[in-house]
């Protein structure tokens, strides 16, 4: 019976990790971009993660807006 009750935390944790993991922005490629551009983009997404909110809701809406700011990104001079 003990082993059915250490499932649940571990479920929960993987869940957490995997959810977490998908507002990451290591997995947008700047390196064709501008790289001042790119930067103020980063500095943008450090301001906007720091703010207040629902964690979850606020990374996703983070990642999103450097999502489109470094689209507007022009190439590499």
């Amino acid at each position: 019976m003990k082993s059915r009750h250490l499932k649940f935390p571990a479920i929960a944790l993987a869940i957490a990790t995997s959810s977490c993991s998908s507002y990451r922005i290591d997995d947008i490629d700047v390196t064709h971009k501008d790289p001042a551009c790119a930067r103020e983009c980063t500095g943008t997404y450090s301001s906007c993660v720091s703010g207040d909110g629902q964690k979850s809701e606020l990374l996703r809406a983070c990642r999103d807006a450097y999502a489109a700011c470094v689209k507007t990104c022009s190439k590499k001079p």
